[in-house]
């Protein structure tokens, strides 16, 4: 294991796998959004909190919808709460860096 999230990770896909009554964990290398991304997704959410009126709807402007479109309603998900997660993280160090 590379490091503790990965361990986790690992626990938490065997015990999934156990409540569906499977033996194994099914290969799922779904990477959903890379660091590359992250930078333009940076830019994204720049402009969007630069914008004069308040913003509704972020995430979905965020979204890519051709990933989204192609994934299974699980990786939907994980696409959706990954990219609040980024959404919240981006627009925080946006407001850091606009303070200082």
């Amino acid at each position: 294991m590379k490091n503790k999230n990965d361990l986790l990770k690992m626990l938490v896909m065997q015990a999934k796998c156990r409540l569906r009554g499977e033996s194994a964990p099914r290969k799922e290398n779904i990477k959903i959004i890379s660091k590359t991304e992250d930078d333009a997704l940076y830019e994204k959410v720049i402009t969007l909190l630069n914008e004069e009126e308040e913003v509704l709807n972020p995430i979905a402007r965020l979204m890519d919808m051709s990933k989204y479109k192609k994934l299974d309603s699980a990786g939907k998900e994980r696409y959706f709460f990954n990219l609040v997660n980024k959404y919240r993280d981006l627009k925080d160090r946006y407001i850091k860096e606009k303070r200082a």
